[in-house]
């Protein structure tokens, strides 16, 4: 009949610990060479991506001079010119906004332009945690009034090896 392994001693508990430092330790390692693969790889890509732009640039340009010679359709956002292989497009440039929101806000405010001001309301709920209290699977002030759009869920006990 075979013993099972059981931990009944700080020696035993000791050794335990070890053993799942070495599987760390192991995991670890295993890790960083994935990770330098990765970043191999990643500058392959890169290199790969160069290698195609470099040798397509020149083609592009050549395309884009001729382009320029021929009867395309316009739209509002775009000019094309359709091949059997391929189209060729000419987007019009898109206006990119970079917003400061405080100054946006203070300009709003002293413009009277108060109707473009989004006035958020929320609870301060790390404030107002402090001040209740967990009974069963409610929350309660104290004055044990329970408080109403505040569910509590119990998590499982975690139990945790540190090394």
């Amino acid at each position: 009949m075979d013993e099972q392994f059981t931990v009944d001693s700080d020696s035993k508990a000791e050794w335990a610990i070890n053993q799942i430092k070495e599987q760390y330790t192991e995991r670890d390692r295993l890790i960083k060479v994935c990770d330098e693969q990765i970043e191999i790889y990643n500058l392959k890509k890169e290199e790969y991506q160069k290698k195609c732009e470099d040798k397509t640039s020149y083609l592009k340009s050549m395309l884009q001079q001729y382009f320029a010679t021929v009867e395309h359709k316009s739209t509002k956002t775009q000019e094309s010119y359709e091949l059997p292989s391929g189209k060729l497009r000419l987007k019009y440039p898109k206006e990119k906004f970079k917003i400061d929101d405080s100054k946006l806000l203070e300009w709003l405010k002293d413009n009277a332009r108060i109707e473009y001001i989004e006035t958020k309301v929320s609870p301060k709920w790390g404030e107002f945690k402090k001040a209740v209290a967990v009974v069963g699977n409610k929350v309660v002030t104290e004055e044990g009034q329970v408080v109403e759009g505040v569910a509590v869920e119990m998590t499982e006990p975690e139990f945790v090896v540190e090394v």
